[in-house]
């Protein structure tokens, strides 16, 4: 291995599996400012797991990524976008990981020939440009950047017309020379032509070989300027657009909600109130908050579209933490007033600080559920099959606070309380921290 003075990244020793198999065995790669390497092999010999790797997307078996650039590119093969995002939702997402200005937005779409789709639905777009959008942020750290970054490029031709190749062809030249350096998973000659090192992949073994040096090239790239975004609150406001377009955790929690409040009410018209034990009426009071708050949350549903997660979990570099909207708050917190004006016949209980506390329980678990789903989501495969079956644990406070919101005062209840609080932040707590080992 060489000097580090302008290494952007690299591979040391590197043996990746997928489940059980051994994928990259032992491999040693770096790139460097201004290098252009184009990963060749056959379908499945693991230039996306290289990739991936390089990205730390995959946990290698062994072996070490040094990378010298934490804020990097990346353009995966499954494009990693939401059909639910519009195209400028997308450019403010990537221009906000890559610390561009976002007001430089217009300049780069219409350097790709798509400023007219700039307010569309990016499920209303053909399959070409949703590749667009995928291969212009991925390279959107190195047009935002005066410094040298590194982007992983997974099959950006994929789908492109002849102009859009020859455009990111260029592109790339042009960056490069200006010191950037670009790995790409390829099959396309079109890219093998420019790259600067040319890689096989071959049993799990990575060969590098050099290419002749290649000439300046000067194409006019949009400009942007750079101001310094934060990858947390950008996943925060692209969670919030989709939210706040298809209503999908409002839905998500309502639903079981409005659900067993017809179910309840449906019971109660065949029995007498008063022959109905105390306990099991704090039960039916918190039932329907209790189910809102165990349904998975709504942002996972995003994530996994089209490997959105996984091209956010990159850009974040920690695990996945699921956003909690206003509505889904106000709809867990209320539940129990709502149910007991049902199950008591337009009252409330007599207890009305229990009744704050039961809603905080209620709202404790919603977050210890979302946290054990976040477990589930960040985990490999293989490991997170039974993961949700935590949620179990939290069947525990619903029982001791349905059985005090009838039958027990605040004051004599101070263990109970203890008890219902600890549970739900310990998971809360501890369960960020398995996802992240």
């Amino acid at each position: 291995m060489g000097d580090d003075d302008n290494l952007l990244i690299r591979a040391e020793n590197l043996t990746v599996f997928r489940g059980p198999q051994k994928i990259i065995n032992n491999a040693n790669l770096e790139l460097r400012e201004g290098e252009i390497i184009v990963l060749n092999g056959e379908n499945g010999c693991g230039k996306s797991t290289f990739i991936e790797a390089m990205a730390n997307m995959i946990a290698p078996q062994k072996g070490t990524i040094v990378q010298t650039k934490p804020l990097f590119g990346l353009t995966l093969q499954q494009n990693g976008i939401n059909g639910d995002e519009l195209v400028n939702e997308r450019m403010l997402s990537s221009m906000m990981v890559s610390n561009g200005d976002p007001a430089d937005m217009d300049g780069v779409l219409e350097h790709w020939n798509m400023l007219h789709r700039k307010s569309d639905l990016i499920a209303h777009l053909s399959f070409g440009m949703k590749r667009k959008i995928a291969v212009i942020q991925g390279l959107m750290p190195a047009y935002c950047s005066n410094s040298p970054k590194f982007c992983l490029l997974d099959e950006p031709t994929e789908g492109l017309d002849k102009n859009s190749v020859e455009l990111l062809a260029n592109d790339l030249l042009t960056l490069a020379s200006k010191g950037h350096g670009f790995i790409i998973a390829t099959h396309d000659s079109r890219i093998s032509k420019i790259a600067t090192n040319i890689c096989d992949i071959k049993d799990g073994k990575i060969t590098n070989n050099t290419t002749e040096k290649k000439d300046a090239f000067e194409n006019k790239l949009p400009k942007i300027n750079e101001k310094m975004g934060n990858a947390s609150t950008a996943k925060s406001i692209w969670s919030g657009n989709i939210s706040k377009r298809t209503k999908l955790p409002l839905l998500k929690r309502g639903l079981p909600l409005i659900t067993s409040l017809l179910v309840i009410a449906g019971l109660l018209m065949e029995l007498n109130n008063e022959n109905i034990p105390l306990n099991l009426v704090g039960g039916l009071i918190l039932l329907p908050g209790f189910l809102a708050a165990l349904i998975k949350p709504a942002e996972l549903n995003y994530l996994q579209e089209n490997r959105c997660g996984d091209w956010w979990k990159a850009m974040i570099n920690e695990p996945i933490v699921p956003r909690t909207t206003l509505s889904e708050i106000l709809i867990v917190f209320f539940a129990p007033f709502i149910t007991s004006l049902l199950v008591l016949d337009g009252s409330l209980p007599d207890d009305k600080i229990m009744m704050v506390f039961c809603s905080i329980t209620i709202l404790l678990v919603m977050y210890a559920n979302n946290a054990i789903y976040s477990l589930a989501e960040n985990m490999p495969r293989r490991n997170s099959t039974f993961i949700p079956l935590l949620t179990l644990i939290l069947i525990w406070p619903f029982l001791i606070t349905s059985d005090m919101i009838m039958t027990g005062e605040i004051n004599n209840s101070i263990n109970e309380i203890i008890i219902v609080i600890v549970i739900p932040c310990i998971i809360y707590l501890i369960v960020p921290t398995l996802s992240k080992k």
